[in-house]
């Protein structure tokens, strides 16, 4: 007889379709609970960023008896927000499948504590993310801000824009985002650099042209005209690109990021980007999230900024289904499960 184990999505009301619950529900081993839970963003900001104080606390949603009694029982979670207080509220919960690659909110240190396993959904986004990235570098380099804005104003001259073949793309985090970058950057006959932190001197990599220990980043930094920053945020990145890594850029590059807005010292790269090292900023993500009506950043010529738009939920269902799926089987025959956070490294 098949063992029943207890799972609970947890995501906001809107989002519950992003499980396929008719498949899920075929699963015989599954006592599957949808569970509408999601905290306001201010919330799940400030456990981020361990600032939670009571008043916010105050302010995360409250479950339903029903709810209550399922999480009770579960084993699993599949959640891109969780209840305070899981260790009581969730005595036998052993598994957490995040929904998303950033896992900050969910506090991998005090779920390991608990016993409690974490894997994040990197990869599942990858693509989309890449696909995001090359658009928005082709933008600027083809000057279809400037085009759409004469095309508006009814102006016919002739703009010039930049060969994208033969420009450098340097590459700091080579996770699941940045080599799926890598591999779009050379087919368009881009030269690719990368960098992560395992990186070692003279080591050679497949999806990039040239790999430098992150020691040597900064000498990476001064060959590129545009670098991605899709590395984790983590205690260690924090503030990581300051105002002298951006003195180490190549005048006229372009700075993008889709990791997290925590790694990036904002008032330093808007002095940067006045200066023109970089030259533009494509920033997926910010410090504070949502981004304060009062940021500079909405208003800088230079930036290029949206909200969290590089994720496309088209597919992104299935593919966190096969993921979660794959796990499960995983973690019920007791094999080792794929993208387990490391809770002191943070991913």
């Amino acid at each position: 007889m098949t063992k029943t184990t207890t799972a609970c999505v947890m995501l906001p009301a809107e989002r519950l379709d992003l499980f396929n619950a008719e498949r899920l529900a075929r699963r015989p081993e599954l006592d599957l609970h949808f569970i509408p839970y999601s905290d306001p963003p201010e919330v799940r900001q400030a456990r981020k960023l361990r600032q939670l104080t009571p008043a916010l606390a105050a302010r995360c949603p409250v479950l339903s008896p029903r709810d209550e009694a399922a999480l009770a029982r579960a084993e699993i979670a599949i959640a891109r927000d969780l209840p305070l207080d899981l260790g009581r509220r969730a005595p036998r919960l052993r598994w957490v499948q995040a929904v998303g690659a950033g896992i900050e909110q969910l506090d991998p240190p005090g779920l390991a504590e608990l016993g409690i396993t974490l894997t994040n959904a990197s990869g599942v986004a990858a693509a989309p993310i890449a696909e995001f990235v090359m658009a928005q570098l082709l933008a600027i380099w083809k000057e279809l801000r400037l085009i759409d804005q004469q095309q508006r104003d009814k102006v016919w001259r002739r703009t010039q824009t930049a060969l994208v073949a033969g420009k450098t793309l340097g590459i700091v985090g080579l996770g699941a985002i940045g080599r799926a970058t890598a591999t779009r950057a050379r087919a368009f006959q881009m030269h690719v650099l990368g960098t992560a932190r395992r990186a070692t001197a003279g080591q050679q990599d497949p999806d990039v042209d040239e790999l430098f220990p992150l020691a040597e980043l900064d000498r990476m930094l001064t060959r590129c005209d545009a670098v991605l920053a899709s590395m984790p945020a983590t205690p260690d990145t924090a503030g990581y690109f300051d105002a002298a890594r951006f003195a180490a850029f190549k005048p006229g590059a372009i700075f993008c990021n889709v990791s997290r807005g925590a790694i990036v010292d904002e008032p330093a790269l808007l002095a940067a980007l006045d200066a023109g090292r970089p030259a533009r900023a494509v920033l997926d993500v910010t410090a504070v999230e949502p981004n304060p009506p009062e940021s500079p950043l909405w208003h800088h010529p230079s930036v290029h900024l949206s909200p969290h738009s590089s994720t496309s939920m088209e597919g992104y269902g299935e593919r966190l289904v096969e993921l979660f799926l794959d796990n499960l089987a995983r973690w019920q025959a007791g094999e080792p499960l794929r993208n387990v956070v490391d809770p002191g490294l943070g991913y």
